[in-house]
């Protein structure tokens, strides 16, 4: 679709300017969503490799856990375990000006609880969940990563796509336009000039 501007030679010269403008920044924008894509697809690997690690150790903590249920009820295994205290830092990596959270734990404290009335299954899926801690926070940080540049995949595509196929196009038409309605106007000045001369040349 044709801008709506004045066909004349200033607009022309702006319009052109604006053209290598506007391809230079499709240019940088298909770049920098090309990097995106290859950095979402690392984080995407990367987040697959992580959760099968820690899934086969988690299904144990489940089944620890499982285990203990079966003896108590939630009000006992509340009364025998009580909470524990989790502290974590929170620091921002920038990633294409991106702020991903990074969680490291500041402190982790299992409260004491009774040894003699719970069973081994509870130490053993304790023991494990803090190991687990570290690569679980890191999976966090990860699924936030991936969630982040999968927004920022789609709203560069759609710039990409509004320059590609309409700012692009419009300008280009609009250049063709004015560069012909132009010639139009210098054709028709030349024969109007051709014209006086022949006037002339009759006195």
């Amino acid at each position: 679709m044709r801008l709506n501007v004045n066909p004349n030679r200033m607009e022309l010269l702006r319009l052109r300017k604006r053209l290598v403008l506007a391809e230079r920044g499709h240019k940088l924008l298909k770049d920098k969503l090309e990097e995106i894509m290859r950095r979402f697809l690392e984080l995407m690997r990367e987040l697959s490799q992580r959760q099968k690690g820690v899934g086969e150790k988690l299904d144990k903590v489940f089944l620890s856990f499982a285990l203990a249920r079966c003896r108590h009820s939630q009000e006992d295994l509340e009364e025998l375990i009580p909470e524990g205290e989790l502290l974590l830092d929170v620091t921002p990596q920038k990633v294409f000006n991106l702020s991903i959270p990074k969680f490291d734990v500041r402190s982790l404290e299992l409260s004491d609880y009774d040894l003699i009335n719970t069973e081994s299954e509870i130490d053993v899926g304790l023991k494990t969940m803090r190991e687990l801690l570290p690569d679980l926070m890191e999976i966090a940080r990860l699924w936030k990563a991936v969630e982040l540049l999968a927004r920022e995949i789609e709203v560069t595509r759609r710039r990409v796509n509004a320059l590609e196929h309409i700012l692009l196009p419009n300008i280009k038409e609009t250049i063709r336009y004015i560069s012909n309605r132009l010639e139009e106007m210098e054709r028709s000045f030349q024969v109007q000039l051709m014209r006086v001369k022949e006037i002339i040349g009759e006195h």
